[in-house]
């Protein structure tokens, strides 16, 4: 296998992984949600009230894909349309009290997760698995900036 192709092959397994992990966790809270949906409460950063452009922007997905989320939360009563009283012109929206107890709810059970995976792991395994995860992001944000 070449180089590039083992390359991909870690970063494609990588990402299965999470996206799997990610899935288990929050359909334990539930079932119902699509991973977009999910992605889409996530970027919910403890702001009140979010343009699609920032809610799109937080978690690095398109305005459009983040509007189709967002309407099948809306229909769901999990998020709703909110005033922007600084420009009237703006589409903005909000978690419920129903979406936030979700986001909250989805929120711990990945850090429960998390705390899961690190307990099967020495503390030698664990800090060559963070340092590497660090590289990693890092090795990403060169590339991004480029």
């Amino acid at each position: 296998m070449s180089t590039y192709n083992n390359e991909a092959y870690i970063i494609k397994s990588f990402k299965r992984i999470c996206k799997q992990q990610l899935a288990i966790d929050c359909n334990a809270v539930n079932p119902d949600l699509k991973m977009s949906q999910i992605k889409a409460l996530s970027a919910f950063n403890g702001s009140d009230c979010l343009s699609m452009k920032e809610l799109a922007g937080n978690i690095g997905i398109t305005v459009a894909r983040m509007t189709a989320a967002v309407n099948s939360l809306k229909k769901d009563g999990i998020i709703e349309r909110c005033k922007d009283d600084r420009d009237r012109r703006r589409s903005a929206v909000s978690l419920t009290p129903q979406g936030e107890r979700l986001r909250n709810q989805i929120t711990a059970n990945r850090r429960k997760a998390a705390k899961a995976i690190y307990a099967h792991l020495n503390t030698k395994d664990r800090v060559i698995l963070l340092n590497s995860l660090d590289t990693a992001c890092k090795i990403l944000e060169k590339i991004g900036r480029r």
